[in-house]
């Protein structure tokens, strides 16, 4: 809002005061916060941070709702990354409007290098995503290849670091 002239903001607030909508206040950001919390597998959460932050690349399978998906896991911006150089190849030239949505897309799902380890709950960050490249999914005898996958993390039933479907 700090761009918009002192008319521009009087609009968007009365705007916002007629839809009922209002920012949620501390509280509620922590109530939410405490609820996906309590729903998170810690030692998940760290290992997503040490690829976040450290670009680590780690071997694992993940156990979610009966599949089994094996991969490396990948930074978000290692996944957002290969999405925008194959949708510049497919599209630039023939709809570069559609190169631009997707390009800036996958570039807002990146989280900014100076994320801060406590968010504005006052609480710790929490990675909401798994990002996974070189993945086999296996359910029931039957397996698929796919060079990237995006999952929740707080629909992991469990994991294993270091482990491969190739093994």
């Amino acid at each position: 809002m700090a761009d918009l002239s002192e008319n521009e903001k009087d609009n968007l607030q009365q705007t916002l005061a007629q839809s009922g909508f209002r920012p949620l206040n501390r509280t509620e950001r922590r109530n939410i916060w405490l609820h996906d919390y309590e729903q998170q597998d810690i030692a998940l959460q760290s290992w997503a941070r040490l690829v976040e932050q450290q670009g680590l690349e780690i071997e694992i399978m993940l156990q979610m709702q009966g599949l089994l998906v094996f991969g490396t896991m990948v930074s978000t911006k290692a996944y957002a990354q290969f999405y925008i150089d194959m949708h510049e190849r497919m599209y630039r030239q023939s709809s570069p409007e559609t190169a631009d949505f997707l390009q800036e897309y996958y570039v807002a799902l990146v989280p900014p290098d100076d994320q801060p380890e406590i968010g504005p709950e006052g609480l710790p960050t929490i990675f909401r995503y798994a990002h996974l490249r070189d993945v086999t999914i296996m359910s029931a005898g039957h397996k698929i290849k796919v060079p990237y996958w995006r999952g929740m993390i707080n629909q992991v039933d469990a994991f294993v670091i270091g482990a491969s479907a190739n093994g």
